[in-house]
């Protein structure tokens, strides 16, 4: 069982890393480019995870994000 300074680390982790993807898809959409299909499923993945986690739907030990 992660502990609450082990969350708050892992939270802002995953944070930044969707925060940069949505950075990288403004960048795509200004560019006018399409990003890969599986990048973009892959980055829905980790937001519908993520979000079940901070709904308290999922159990930290069990998102893997």
């Amino acid at each position: 069982m992660a502990t609450a300074a082990e969350k708050k680390i892992i939270t802002k982790k995953r944070l930044q890393e969707l925060r940069n993807r949505c950075r990288d898809h403004y960048n795509v959409v200004a560019s006018g480019t399409m990003p890969e299909v599986i990048d973009v499923r892959e980055t829905n993945q980790k937001l519908e995870k993520l979000v079940l986690l901070l709904d308290g739907k999922a159990k930290w030990d069990d998102v893997n994000v």
